[in-house]
């Protein structure tokens, strides 16, 4: 770079650009833009960006393609030891976002057996990025107790009535959404466990996190569904049983959908949701622009593994995100899929 070019660049940088309510919006909507490709696929809430929490209960839709996969988690559980040195016994789910890991962690802790096997059961949604243990601890506090006035931040307070609501009790454990971890951090999680027959099931895309959590543990690295599959759960959300049975052109279109989802049941179900609400005559059309939509992301935005088998289905997540955020700050998306 010459030094003209430079001085140049040094005064463009410097330059403090006026200041008014567009741009204002601008910043606010790069900033939630990045948090998006940041975060693609992540359960956003639609009202300042935080992580939308999940529960133990289900929504209601069938679920597709996971019968062996709660077969395995279950033996697991169920046949698995207790703890070993006060070590209690963990099951990973892992996988990449959208794939389902919460679904099936919702399957196994409302599975029949599972809820004859256990005294108690807890689910907690950590939607920290460091690992809240005094969050975790309350919230399983609450979880396996009728008291509801354990709003202490002090973590001995909250330990000790856990431990006492535990001893001689079988307890399950759901951690969702377990972003990082550390042994000091675990270890001071489960010391109320000791003496009690707890297991715990935690999700996670992070594949450095089961190895620290458990001398007893395993991991369940749960796959993509298939394209039958995928067709299946979009069919069920767009509620298009009937038309899809008589139809072969919206067969089609929907054959095609299913299969750029890549097995990502969230793309499915995001997919069926649209679907839903749109006249069955604009389908092709929104598949057509949603390929659109794709080519210009993949040719400004290269990736660094276009071979991914999943790079359709995780750029489908982010786009859907990224209408919201446009959405939320009332700019038309005609140009985005949907």
């Amino acid at each position: 770079m010459t030094r003209h070019r430079q001085g140049k660049l040094i005064c463009c940088c410097l330059l403090k650009p006026p200041s008014s309510d567009m741009d204002t919006k601008d910043e606010e909507i790069s900033t939630r833009s990045r948090d998006l490709r940041n975060s693609c696929g992540e359960r956003y809430h639609r009202s300042g960006g935080k992580i939308t929490p999940t529960t133990s209960i289900l929504d209601g839709s069938s679920v597709y393609g996971r019968e062996k996969d709660i077969e395995v988690v279950l033996g697991w559980l169920l046949k698995g030891e207790a703890a070993i040195n006060g070590r209690v016994f963990v099951v990973a789910i892992g996988g990449k976002e959208g794939v389902g890991k919460t679904t099936l962690a919702q399957l196994v802790y409302n599975d029949a057996t599972v809820v004859n096997a256990f005294d108690l059961r807890a689910w907690v949604f950590d939607n920290s990025k460091d690992f809240d243990v005094v969050s975790i601890t309350r919230t399983i506090l609450l979880s396996v107790t009728d008291a509801c006035n354990f709003s202490d931040d002090n973590l001995d307070l909250l330990q000790v009535n856990l431990r006492e609501k535990l001893s001689g009790k079988s307890c399950l454990i759901v951690l969702d959404h377990v972003c990082d971890l550390d042994d000091e951090r675990w270890d001071l999680l489960c010391q109320p466990f000791a003496g009690s027959e707890v297991k715990i099931v935690v999700t996670t895309r992070n594949n450095s996190v089961p190895p620290i959590m458990a001398a007893i543990s395993t991991t369940h690295h749960l796959e993509e569904l298939s394209d039958v599959d995928c067709l299946s759960m979009l069919v069920d959300h767009a509620k298009a049983k009937s038309k899809f049975d008589t139809d072969p052109k919206l067969q089609a279109i929907m054959e095609k959908i299913a299969r750029k989802c890549k097995g990502l049941p969230q793309a499915a179900k995001h997919f069926g949701g649209r679907l839903l609400s749109t006249p069955h005559t604009e389908w092709e059309k929104i598949y057509m622009k949603f390929l659109h939509q794709i080519d210009g992301e993949v040719k400004s935005n290269p990736p660094h593994d276009l071979s991914s088998p999943y790079l359709f289905g995780q750029l489908t997540l982010c786009i859907l995100g990224q209408k919201e955020t446009m959405h939320d700050f009332g700019i038309g998306s005609s140009s985005l899929p949907f």
